[in-house]
């Protein structure tokens, strides 16, 4: 699945996953019932290379090999291969039929699910072997790639907007988005940006990937609280050489607005609840409190803790309105 939600984002590829029909249509389920909540109703070209009892039994090789022939036949752009546990399992030379020579790009991402394979470890392996596509190009500091944005997240497009503001305050656009809604030509002009943003890469296992493939500097995740986006606009700056003084006193100001906006919170009493991934010991939520009055206490309205952390000001401004609505409630 996790190769899945970066593949599935390619629009001019196929993803063919070497595995039984069931594994195809399980994961593809899944996804397009996801996509469904996000009000995206179009079928991700997903096929099957259809493993039967013979297959596991004898090897299924020649089913992937028959599998790309009628998918390279259609002349996508490109076609990921998904390798399933089943495959791993039965110890298919995925790499090797799709090192052969092929009507199109063929990139195996290994994807081996129950074998140790987590949904992270298949996002991840699935936007670190795409890079096999970006050809050379020109740097230019004006342009940003945006690397890794969480496809299956509800507020994938307000972050977005969000990091895409506070790069138009620098003078800067974004280049690609590598993996959204692009194309095979898109990846290829990866190049032609001066700096990369990873959407959440703290342990740098894409970090070190992309810099070794692109020479391209980065940041490692989108800013989540009101220090880390000041600082956020102040490296972005010094790694594209651009003074970030005015748009770091221009946010500022917005952040101070917020202690406006929500000053009927001030004095209200708070404690956070995790839930999901997320601890609610993290100093992003003091900090918020404190700058709109808050007082944090065992004994106040319980806060859900986000599933996902919110990014920059206006992230910060729609989890204080969520906070609002518990406490009206």
């Amino acid at each position: 699945m996790g190769v899945l939600s970066v593949s599935a984002f390619l629009t001019d590829a196929v993803t063919l996953v070497h595995g039984p029909d069931g594994c195809t249509h399980i994961n593809t389920s899944l996804l397009h019932t996801t996509l469904s909540e996000h009000d995206i109703f179009r079928i991700p070209d997903i096929v099957s290379s259809g493993l039967g009892e013979n297959e596991i039994i004898f090897g299924g090789e020649d089913a992937l090999h028959d599998a790309l022939t009628a998918v390279c036949s259609d002349d996508p752009s490109a076609v990921i291969v998904a390798s399933t546990c089943v495959a791993e399992t039965i110890g298919d030379d995925v790499a090797g039929i799709c090192s052969q020579p092929w009507d199109c790009p063929v990139i195996h991402v290994p994807s081996s699910g129950f074998l140790g394979g987590t949904f992270t470890d298949g996002y991840n392996s699935a936007l670190s072997c795409l890079t096999s596509l970006i050809t050379p190009g020109k740097q230019d500091l004006n342009k940003v790639n945006i690397v890794g944005e969480k496809n299956l997240e509800f507020e994938v497009e307000d972050n977005f907007q969000e990091v895409s503001r506070i790069l138009e305050m620098l003078g800067l656009e974004v280049n690609i988005r590598y993996v959204r809604d692009i194309t095979v030509s898109d990846i290829k002009r990866f190049k032609d940006a001066g700096l990369t943003l990873f959407r959440e890469d703290t342990e740098g296992v894409l970090g070190r990937h992309f810099h070794a493939c692109t020479g391209i500097p980065s940041l490692p995740e989108f800013p989540v609280g009101l220090a880390a986006t000041l600082a956020f606009i102040k490296d972005v700056g010094r790694l594209t050489g651009r003074d970030s003084t005015d748009a770091v006193c221009a946010e500022e100001e917005r952040q101070a607005s917020l202690a406006d906006e929500f000053s009927d919170l001030a004095g209200e009493y708070m404690t956070f609840d995790s839930f999901g991934f997320q601890s609610a010991e993290m100093e992003m939520f003091v900090e918020v409190a404190e700058a709109v009055g808050i007082r944090v206490s065992e004994e106040g309205t319980v806060i859900p803790v986000p599933f996902c952390m919110p990014v920059g000001t206006l992230g910060l401004q729609r989890m204080l309105r969520q906070w609002r609505r518990f406490v009206d409630g």
